[in-house]
């Protein structure tokens, strides 16, 4: 199914690539044009009413792309925000994005993308993209199945509970069979949900599974180190203290240094 797409990036070499990926994954869409700033694209969606799937940078060469949509309407537009950084992604969704994607954008973020698409398609019977499809409910309804991952954790304490965001926590770890969540500044909280439950609720982006003892966050690498049978370990930065190494497994080794490479 045919479907017009724009893409507003302001370095032209990601561009060209994108563009690449998407004519590779969709060549029966069309890609209208290729923009660099905040004021071209409003005149871009000014004059183009019909529905369109824009893949937005969220840095453009003249400001921040939230500016676009208080001077124009983007209501039948289906929004994909791309950024190298992750710190935009509350406010993306808040618009009714379809998906934020971080840089280097991949193929397989991409077929994503494409995959949502097409099941909403067929959530729609009728699905034909014509003007009258009411885009903002088609992000509203992509919304509403975006998981959800948890922001934060009740921690009991002897006087009650305190809430603990999880970007404050370095990693998740398990001693004697007591799940345990270590700060940055090196303080211990004891938790109710074990680590397999934490795996499941956390963001994978910015936490990874190691091992059976521990979970950690990004931010609190330093580097990993080789270790025997093609092994590694990671090591935290060094103000942070972990009961025991944090080895990772032969099989989990490609995995985490794909990871660490997105």
């Amino acid at each position: 199914m045919k479907y017009k797409i724009l893409i507003v990036e302001d370095e032209p070499l990601l561009s060209a690539a994108l563009r690449k990926k998407i004519e590779a994954l969709r060549p029966e869409w069309t890609i209208d044009n290729e923009l660099r700033t905040v004021a071209d694209t409003v005149a871009w969606i000014k004059a183009h009413p019909e529905p369109a799937l824009i893949f937005l940078d969220i840095q453009l060469a003249d400001g921040i792309c939230f500016s676009i949509f208080e001077q124009a309407d983007i209501t039948n537009k289906g929004i994909v925000f791309t950024t190298a950084y992750d710190e935009y992604a509350i406010r993306a969704f808040d618009l009714n994005s379809i998906a934020y994607l971080l840089k280097p954008i991949k193929t397989d973020d991409l077929k994503n993308v494409f995959s949502k698409i097409d099941k909403v398609m067929d959530a729609f019977k009728s699905f034909d993209f014509s003007p009258q499809i009411d885009y903002k409910k088609l992000a509203e309804h992509v919304l509403e199945h975006q998981k959800k991952y948890r922001k934060r954790i009740m921690v009991s304490r002897s006087d009650g509970y305190i809430q603990l965001p999880v970007e404050e926590v370095a990693f998740f770890s398990i001693e004697e069979k007591v799940t345990i969540a270590t700060s940055f500044h090196q303080k211990e909280h004891i938790l109710d949900s074990t680590l397999g439950e934490l795996e499941e609720e956390l963001d994978p982006s910015m936490f990874f599974r190691a091992n059976r003892q521990f979970i950690v966050n990004i931010n609190a690498i330093h580097k990993m180190e080789n270790y025997f049978n093609s092994k590694l370990i990671i090591k935290l930065h060094p103000s942070l203290n972990t009961p025991q190494k944090i080895v990772v497994s032969r099989s989990k080794a490609p995995l985490i240094k794909e990871w660490l490479d997105r």
